[in-house]
């Protein structure tokens, strides 16, 4: 039954993630009420979006062959970021971690309930050069410490710092997700209590729903998704500050 969820909710995660960029916010407490601990169900979702963020880059080919120099700019950062972050998580004590899910998630939450209007901002603001390497790796570095939230943190640096449509940039956004969790996911194979069971099933939906995400990204506005997601979110945040 549990793996049966774990699919579910890898269709869902995969979905999300290509449309908003936030599908952790949907399957980190459901990894929690299946009893993983928190680090369990961080290595799960980092490592098992992989599949998906690459089934949407694959799907994405078109709009990322215009962005090719961008790529080339940033995903070096990315990896680094990512890699650090995995680091970190590791180097300090799990419980830091524990104490901190709940503001991480609770933040992700509000990056994510605040989109709209950061995107509005970015459109009346002109485009400019800025630090979108440094903005990247740092992004990166919570991406591989912990991630959720950090497709909708990518798309607004690559709306302000970055040239190109809508859709464009939501293909790059979905390369530096895939670059985010899996330089990080990689370490986690090798140093981390991942759950494989679950992980694997995870993995395995969210590369079928990764396709799928792309289709409704071009299709639907991904603004009332946004909003449900986000207070999901805050409602799971706020549900483990009190435990």
């Amino acid at each position: 039954m549990d793996l049966i969820v774990v699919a579910a909710v890898g269709l869902l995660a995969g979905v999300i993630n290509t449309v908003a960029g936030a599908g952790a916010l949907v399957t980190f407490p459901v990894f929690l009420a299946m009893g993983m601990t928190p680090l369990q169900a961080n290595v799960a979702n980092c490592i098992g979006v992989v599949p998906g963020n690459v089934a949407s880059m694959v799907t994405f080919r078109k709009e990322l062959k215009t962005q090719k120099p961008l790529l080339r700019k940033i995903v070096l950062p990315a990896a680094v970021g990512s890699l650090i972050g995995g680091i970190v998580l590791f180097l300090l004590p799990e419980r830091v971690f524990t104490y901190l899910v709940p503001a991480l998630l609770g933040l992700g939450a509000l990056l994510v309930l605040i989109q709209p209007l950061v995107a509005k901002k970015l459109r009346a603001a002109k485009k400019h050069r800025g630090p979108i390497k440094s903005l990247v790796f740092g992004t990166s570095v919570y991406g591989g410490y912990f991630g959720t939230g950090i497709g909708v943190i990518f798309f607004a640096v690559l709306g302000l710092f970055a040239k190109g449509t809508t859709h464009q940039l939501n293909a790059v956004k979905v390369v530096l997700q895939g670059i985010a969790n899996g330089v990080a996911g990689v370490l986690f194979c090798f140093i981390a209590p991942v759950p494989w069971p679950q992980t694997l099933i995870f993995g395995a939906t969210t590369m079928i729903a990764g396709p799928i995400g792309v289709y409704l990204s071009r299709k639907i506005p991904p603004a009332p998704l946004r909003y449900i997601i986000g207070t999901l979110g805050l409602v799971a945040a706020i549900r483990l500050a009190i435990a």
